[in-house]
Order: C-alpha cells, then sequence, then structure tokens
C-alpha cells in the first residue's frame, strides 16, 4: 500500500499567540508529523477585535528557526495579497532559512470580507483563478531562470531577478488548494500537489478527483504525479463517553464567534479511535497520500499525542 504522512494546520485567526503555535510545530516535530501549515487570513469575522492574527508568512519565518526538520508551508496563501514576484522571493528566502523545507501552498483567495477590509479588489472567481494561474507561472520562472519576464493579463514582471533561487530543485513544491473546476485545470498544468479541504465527503472527493483526471488528460499532464491531499477537521477521543462531553461542549459553545465560523464549512469527522482510522482510510483508499490534520482550537496538543498513540498504528 502507498505509504502516507500527516501534517499539521494551524489557523492563526482563531486567536493563536506564537508561543502556541509555537509550542504546536516543536510538538508536532518531535512527535513525527510531516509538516506543519499556516492559513493566511487577517482576522476571523468583522466582530473578531482584540482577537490574534499573526501574519502567515511572518509566523511561518518563526517557525523555520524554532524546528529542524518538519515541512512547513501556507495552507493556502492568497495570490491576490501579495504581489506575486513579492511572494515569491518570500517563498525562495524562506526556502534558505528553512534549509529546503518550504512547500508552495497557493489559491485563488476567497474571503471577501478581508478584500474589502485591507483595500484589495475583489474580482470574480475566474479572475482570481486567472490571476492564481498567473502567480504560479511568475514564481516558477523567478525560482529557475536567470532574468524572469512574464506579460500576463494581470500581472507582469520584465527581467526580475530572485536571488538567490530556492534550496529546493527544481523549484519549492507547489500546493494547489481549491476543488472547483477551473482551479483544477491550473491544478492540473502546474500544481505537484493539490489539498481538498475541509472535511469533504468521500464522494465528493472522489468525483472531484476524477475532474482533476480529466484535465491532466487534457493537458497531457500523467495525473499520478500530483499528490493528492486531504485536509480533515477531527474531533476525536478515546471513549465514546469523552466523545459525547466533547461534542456536549462544541454544542454549548455554538454560539460563539469561533464556533459559528466553524460552522459554513463541512463537519468535523468525529468518533474513537477506530472509527478515524475508518475514516482515514477510505480517504486512502482513493490514492491520497497526505493528510492535513485541524484540530478543535486550543486541543492541538493532546490531539496530535492521542493521533500519534491510537490513530498512526491502525493506518502505517
Amino acid at each position: 500500500m502507498k505509504s502516507i504522512d500527516f501534517g499539521i494546520q494551524i489557523e492563526p485567526q482563531y486567536g493563536f499567540t506564537y508561543p502556541m503555535i509555537r509550542e504546536i510545530a516543536q510538538t508536532a516535530e518531535r512527535l513525527g508529523f510531516e509538516s506543519i501549515w499556516v492559513s493566511d487570513h487577517f482576522f476571523m469575522t468583522k466582530d473578531s477585535i482584540y482577537t490574534n492574527c499573526l501574519e502567515c508568512w511572518t509566523a511561518l519565518t518563526a517557525i523555520a528557526g524554532d524546528t529542524k526538520k518538519i515541512r512547513l508551508g501556507p495552507m493556502v496563501a492568497s495570490q491576490s495579497y501579495r504581489n506575486p514576484s513579492l511572494m515569491a522571493n518570500i517563498a525562495a528566502s524562506l526556502d534558505h532559512i528553512s534549509n529546503g523545507r518550504v512547500n508552495y501552498g497557493v489559491g485563488a483567495g476567497w474571503k471577501e470580507i478581508e478584500y474589502n477590509a485591507y483595500g484589495y479588489d475583489f474580482p470574480s472567481a475566474m479572475t482570481r483563478i486567472h490571476q492564481l494561474d498567473e502567480t504560479i507561472e511568475i514564481a516558477k520562472r523567478l525560482w529557475t531562470e536567470e532574468k524572469a519576464s512574464f506579460n500576463g493579463k494581470y500581472y507582469h514582471i520584465k527581467e526580475a531577478l530572485c536571488y538567490p533561487h530556492p534550496a529546493q530543485e527544481p523549484h519549492i513544491p507547489i500546493w494547489v488548494g481549491g476543488t472547483g473546476n477551473h482551479t483544477l485545470r491550473v491544478a492540473a498544468e502546474k500544481a505537484d500537489a493539490v489539498n481538498f479541504a475541509w472535511s469533504i465527503p468521500i464522494e465528493q472527493y472522489k468525483e472531484r478527483l476524477q475532474v482533476l483526471k480529466n484535465h491532466c488528460k487534457n493537458v497531457k499532464r500523467d495525473y499520478r504525479e500530483i499528490r493528492k491531499s486531504a485536509g480533515l477537521m477531527i474531533t476525536m477521543a478515546l471513549t465514546q463517553e469523552e466523545l459525547e462531553n466533547k461534542l456536549e461542549e462544541q454544542e454549548r459553545n455554538k454560539k460563539t464567534p469561533y464556533h459559528r465560523y466553524l460552522s459554513r464549512q463541512h463537519p468535523n469527522i468525529t468518533g474513537t479511535p477506530q472509527k478515524i482510522i475508518k475514516s482515514i482510510n477510505e480517504y486512502r483508499d482513493l490514492g491520497i497520500d497526505h493528510f492535513i490534520l485541524r484540530f478543535n482550537f486550543g486541543e492541538e496538543i493532546n490531539s496530535m499525542k492521542l493521533f500519534k498513540d491510537e490513530i498512526l498504528p491502525g493506518i502505517m
């Protein structure tokens, strides 16, 4: 059976301090998780006054200095929030700072409230996907060419320099996040990996993979070259009684800003270890070889330890 590995997702918008993030990253590394991922947001909701939200690339740079071997990256950086050549340069610099541990997670961008608050234009979804395509093309050229030029519909560079080039060869792995038809076309042409999040039901995941496979066929890309990743939100406990207590607590807190925000996404994968193992194996049977795990805010350390002790032995 194909080998798999696991990463941990951190959402700074939920209120993390950097010491919390550092502890999660270092614990993940000590426990043998393959990667740590940080979302790219500026705030959770318009009511998130006084709620921490550390900037994505800054947090990743700090993590790089506080860890030694775990891979790291944004899941995903919004192509809209930074000039694409600047973001490529940031990633290349971080690749050297981290000794070649960066994954370049990037997406089209979606959170309109942040665009409006920070003064970014929020064009149509189709335009943002075309911009994503150009963003990736610019990054690849900057990372591999002596002088990079690109004249796109939305973004332009002219004899631009990016030195040093990334430590990884031929370039930093590009992870595209998203499930839409046109996003998957971009992934088929340009991505090293795709990530679907969060906790997308198996049948829907299977259908989306078929769309990716069709795009690969159309652009003459080997579907097997692209890593497939599943982002899973997990609520778990060792016993059914403990699990029910957690779910009851979530129900009591359902009107808090954090739980209201989560309610817009697919429900968590929920269960005791055997059920979680069964769920992960269902994704694995689709060819998924990387899982990005997100646990409830404040439960990351205990959940990672439980996952390592009770879930991994039943999977690996």
